[in-house]
């Protein structure tokens, strides 16, 4: 099977390895064919002024995008850095190999306007890990303070949730929050937990077994 994984944030192994990663290594070991679409935070790639820069790592091809994303960024330039990410893995996304699942992770948020035209684009499911609710966190936080910009999140977050064939939410407070919000509860379950790449799969099996049986 041929897979997309889209995270503009991604930890690389070490220390807070990101479980997206582990995942992506374990199908990868399964035989899987996985593409990483990220940036090139945390990778230390020195990219210039190149677009992109591929990697072949761990069985993974990853795919780090030349887009900045610091933590002392204004609200600006981070919202400029969210769309222009989202922006490259679309374009990306369309002249790599056909993918027959696509797995992206939020936040950011916007990760959902790639993976929801990929997804259209290819007729491949999509599954969205839903880590920290948004709005609601920018906003609480006050990260998001304009009403223009609150009610776009909104609007977004209903059509990533309407779109996803399964959405993942990162943690047991999330699930009930989303299944709210939704006009088909089912869709929506938890993570089962654990750091292990094998708890991880384990997981995501039956999250997977269960969508392509719908199939």
């Amino acid at each position: 099977m041929y897979i997309y994984m889209i995270a503009q944030q991604l930890s690389p192994p070490g220390p807070g390895e990101d479980r997206f990663y582990k995942l992506g290594r374990e199908l990868s070991a399964r035989g899987h064919e996985v593409t990483v679409l990220t940036t090139k935070n945390g990778l230390n790639l020195e990219l210039g002024k190149n677009r992109l820069g591929l990697v072949q790592k761990d069985g993974l091809g990853i795919v780090a995008f030349n887009v900045a994303l610091e933590p002392g960024m204004s609200r600006l330039k981070k919202l400029v850095s969210w769309l222009r990410f989202a922006r490259l893995v679309e374009q990306q996304g369309r002249v790599l190999p056909r993918p027959e699942l696509i797995l992206a992770a939020s936040p950011p948020l916007t990760v959902a306007l790639p993976a929801m035209r990929l997804k259209e684009y290819f007729k491949a499911p999509l599954v969205m890990e839903v880590r920290e609710l948004w709005p609601d966190v920018p906003v609480e936080r006050g990260r998001v303070k304009n009403s223009l910009a609150v009610r776009a999140l909104s609007r977004l977050e209903e059509q990533a949730y309407e779109k996803a064939d399964r959405i993942v939410a990162g943690d047991e407070g999330s699930a009930p929050v989303i299944k709210e919000r939704l006009a088909e509860p089912a869709k929506v379950m938890s993570f089962g937990g654990g750091s292990t790449e094998k708890e991880i799969s384990a997981s995501y099996d039956s999250i997977l077994h269960g969508l392509y049986n719908e199939r």
